[in-house]
C-alpha cells in the first residue's frame, strides 16, 4: 500500500492511472510478531451439516467450492492447496480434528459453544463472520508462528446469506449478505492473510509488505474515489468493510494473491499432506483467544481470532491451519 506524493495525487486522478499497490498484510503472533505460516501443502475444508437456514445445503456446497476455487485459480504461485469435503454429520470448532469447518451460528446471539475446556464465547453481532486461527505462540521458537488449525464461523443470527446475482428470498429482520462474498474474505484469512486496513490502532510491528503501516479503513474509504491507490486496497479481498450485499470481495486480487504467495511461495512447498482426523491428543494446550475490533457499522466482512498455543503443549497432537 505505497503512499503518494500528495503533490502527483489530484493528477494521477485525473489521469485515470491505477497503480497496483502490493501492500498485502500478513497475520502475526500475540507475543512476537511475527508473520503466522503453514508447513503443509494442503487444508481440508468442510461445511457442518446443519446449513444455512436461507440456502439449500446443494447450494451451500456449490458456494462452498467456488469459494475455495477463488483463491486456487489465482494462487498457483503458492504450495498450499485448499480441499473441500462435502459435509457429513455435525461439526464444531477445535483445533484437534485436522480439518477447517464452516459452522452457521444460529438462535438469538452469535456465539461458539463451550469447547476443547474453553468457556462459550459471544462475538460482536456486527460480524458477518469469524475465522479462529490456531498457531503456536513460543518467541524464539524455531516453529513460532506455525498455524495449525482454522474454523470459519458465520453469523447467520444477524446475516440472511444469500446468493447476490440470484432469485432472493423474501427479506427479513437480517442483513441480506452475499455467502460466496464473505466465505472468499474468510479464507483469506484462514490463509494467512489480515485486512489491508485497520478498524483501530496497530501494533508497531503490523505493517504491509512495503513496511508501511496500514491506513485507517474509513480513511481509505472516503479518499479512494480520488486516489488509485486507496481504490485499488478497497477493492482487495482483505478490505474490511462493504457495502450491503457487496460481490467485489468473490474475487482476490494482486494484493491478496501476492500475500498468500509470501505465506506459502511454491518454492518452499512441504510436498505434506495430512489428512484430517478426529483425534483425542489429551493435549492441555493453553489457550488464548486475541479478539479483533468490530469490523465494521452494517455488514461486517468477518474478524480473524488468533487462538494462541504453546508449541511444546502441541507436540502430542499433528494438526493443520
Amino acid at each position: 500500500m505505497r503512499r503518494l506524493p500528495i503533490s502527483l495525487m489530484a493528477g494521477i486522478a485525473l489521469l485515470g492511472s491505477a497503480t497496483p499497490s502490493l501492500g498485502y498484510v500478513r497475520s502475526r503472533t500475540a507475543d512476537s510478531c511475527s508473520p503466522i505460516y503453514w508447513r503443509q501443502s494442503c487444508v481440508y475444508i468442510q461445511p457442518d451439516s446443519n446449513y444455512v437456514p436461507d440456502l439449500a445445503g446443494p447450494d451451500v456446497e456449490r458456494i462452498v467450492q467456488k469459494s475455495i476455487a477463488n483463491w486456487i485459480t489465482k494462487t498457483n504461485q503458492s504450495f498450499l492447496k485448499l480441499n473441500h469435503l462435502p459435509a457429513s454429520g455435525s461439526k464444531e470448532v477445535t483445533y484437534k480434528d485436522h480439518l477447517s469447518v464452516v459452522i452457521f451460528r444460529t438462535g438469538s446471539k452469535f456465539c461458539r459453544t463451550a469447547v476443547d475446556g474453553s468457556s462459550q464465547v459471544c462475538y460482536d453481532p456486527s460480524a458477518a463472520a469469524v475465522t479462529t486461527v490456531s498457531y503456536i505462540n513460543k518467541k524464539g521458537d524455531p516453529d513460532d508462528g506455525l498455524i495449525v488449525d482454522a474454523d470459519i464461523e458465520m453469523n447467520a443470527v444477524n446475516n440472511q446469506f444469500v446468493e447476490i446475482g440470484r432469485t432472493l428470498p423474501a427479506p427479513d429482520s437480517r442483513h441480506q449478505t452475499d455467502l460466496e462474498n464473505t466465505l472468499t474474505h474468510e479464507l483469506g484469512h484462514l490463509l494467512g492473510l489480515d485486512h489491508t486496513c485497520r478498524l483501530s490502532a496497530d501494533p508497531a510491528c503490523q505493517v504491509d509488505d512495503q513496511g508501511q503501516p496500514r491506513q485507517t479503513c474509513d480513511t481509505i474509504d472516503r479518499g479512494r474515489l480520488l486516489d488509485p491507490t486507496y481504490q485499488a486496497i478497497y477493492q482487495t479481498s482483505m478490505f474490511a468493510i462493504a457495502p450491503p450485499k457487496d460481490v467485489e470481495k468473490r474475487t482476490p486480487k494482486a494484493d491478496d494473491v501476492a500475500g498468500v504467495t509470501a505465506v506459502s511461495p511454491l518454492a518452499s512447498d512441504p510436498k505434506s499432506c495430512e489428512q484430517p482426523q478426529a483425534t483425542a491428543t489429551g493435549c492441555k494446550c493453553d489457550m488464548g483467544v486475541s479478539a479483533r475490533p468490530p469490523l465494521w457499522t452494517l455488514l461486517s466482512l468477518g474478524v480473524a481470532l488468533l487462538a494462541l498455543l504453546s508449541r511444546r503443549q502441541m507436540r502430542s497432537s499433528a494438526r493443520s491451519y
